[in-house]
This record gives C-alpha cells, sequence and structure tokens, in this order.
C-alpha cells in the first residue's frame, strides 16, 4: 500500500497554478485539497481553465483559515521548503522527496505542504510539520514554480513502485505522535525553545523506527518525565495518552 497524500496549500497567489495543481492531483489520483486562505476564488474559470481534466476536482477542495486545520487528520505532514542545510538552524536540516516514502510506514496518510509562491513557509508553519524536505536541483537555483514542485513531489511519493527498507512491522502514525508530544514536553521542561522542539520531532520521524523500538523509546520518555517530576517538583505539560 502506498502513501495517501493530502495537498495543502497555504495562501496560493496564482491562479493558473492552483489549476494546474488540480490538474496534477488528477494525473497522480489525490482528491484529498486543503487550501488555507487562497488570495482568490478556487472556482475562478482561469483556475478551471488550467484545471483541464481535474476541474472537477474544485468542488473536493476544503478551504480553511489556517493551517493547523488542514493538518487535522493526517498521520504525517510534509513541509516544503527552498531554504534548507543551513549549518546552525536546527529547523531546517530538510530531506529530499525521494526519502519520504521510506522515511514514513505504508498506508500514512501524509498532508504535504507547500507555501506561499512569494515567500514560502513561516518558520512557526515548518515547526508544525513532522518533517521538512527541500527539492535539490543541479544548479544554486532551487526555486521552482509552485506546480511544478507539486508535479516532483507526488512523482516521488506516488509515481515509483519502493520497497520498504526496514524489516518488521512499522511505527504507526498515532503512536509517532505520542512520542513526538512526549519529546514536546520533555523540550520545554528543560527550555528547549520552539525550533529545537520541532528538530527533534524531525529526528524521531526520520528515525525508521519499528513498534518495537516505538515502545521502548515510549518507555524511557515517559520514565523521563516521570523523573524530570520528582526531582524539580514541578509538572511539565502531560501529554494524552496513546489508547491501546
Amino acid at each position: 500500500m502506498s502513501l495517501r497524500v493530502r495537498i495543502v496549500l497555504v495562501e496560493p497567489e496564482g491562479k493558473i497554478n492552483f489549476g494546474q495543481v488540480l490538474r496534477l492531483s488528477r494525473n497522480f489520483g489525490v482528491d484529498d485539497i486543503c487550501v488555507v486562505n487562497p488570495k482568490f476564488d478556487v472556482r475562478d474559470t482561469e483556475v478551471l481553465e488550467f484545471a483541464a481534466g481535474g476541474a472537477d476536482l474544485v468542488d473536493r477542495v476544503r478551504v480553511v483559515g489556517s493551517l493547523v486545520e488542514c493538518l487535522e487528520g493526517a498521520d504525517f505532514s510534509v513541509c516544503t521548503t527552498s531554504i534548507a542545510g543551513a549549518p546552525d538552524d536546527p529547523l531546517r536540516q530538510a530531506v529530499a522527496p525521494r526519502a519520504i516514502p521510506l522515511l514514513l510506514p505504508r498506508g500514512s496518510k501524509v498532508a504535504l505542504v507547500f507555501g506561499r509562491e512569494s515567500v514560502g513557509l513561516t518558520r512557526s508553519e515548518l515547526a508544525s510539520c513532522s518533517l521538512v524536505s527541500t527539492l535539490v536541483t543541479p544548479s544554486d537555483y532551487n526555486v521552482l514554480n509552485l506546480s511544478h514542485a507539486v508535479a516532483l513531489y507526488l512523482y516521488e511519493l506516488l509515481g515509483r513502485d519502493l520497497a520498504d527498507v526496514v524489516v518488521g512491522e512499522r511505527c504507526p502514525g498515532d503512536y509517532m505522535a505520542l512520542l513526538s508530544r512526549y519529546l514536546a514536553s520533555l523540550g520545554s521542561a528543560y527550555g528547549l525553545s520552539e525550533y529545537e522542539i520541532a528538530a527533534l520531532k524531525h529526528v524521531l520521524n526520520k528515525a525508521l523506527l519499528t513498534k518495537v523500538e516505538c515502545r521502548v523509546l515510549y518507555r524511557l520518555l515517559k520514565a523521563s518525565l516521570a523523573t524530570y517530576k520528582l526531582l524539580h517538583k514541578k509538572v511539565p505539560t502531560e501529554p494524552v495518552e496513546r489508547e491501546e
């Protein structure tokens, strides 16, 4: 089973680009599209013209007011950026598109997030995602047109048949989310910044963990929170427990 993709566009600015994204969605069989505060009417005649055979997908587009709403119900989220790999910025340690289907368990629901054509995603938006990804090009200019970037990501996630690289049952998305919450609680308790905590979550989602390994890490993180409370006589934010 391949990944299940939701395309998320944050404040898209171009009607032609959006129409072409609808067309690409039809090409790759994606019918889950969420748009945050578009700068145009998603049913504009120019959008439908450039959507061509994907024009009917406009009826499936969900328009919302925040990125948080678009991420609801997804097992994982991948924020895209053209600025990555900065040696002193833990938030922008990105993975290549072709690595994404290898890192995430098969069958997962993945929100693939693209930013504004003019300025991309904010740092807070990048921090909200499970992973950050960037396109690596042969030149020093990797800023692609929005619809071109969507095409490349959809091909890497859905257009190739890739074997799993982990032997054993992968850690499910809800368990990974719980581990992320434990990391966030510990990081906050020890004074890490929002972006440092986000970097820890990205490390977790790059780790190709099996279910057994997740259980071991869960026990360690839970014990660490309990030890913190005992030593510091205060209670850090407790994660909501996963129901078995």
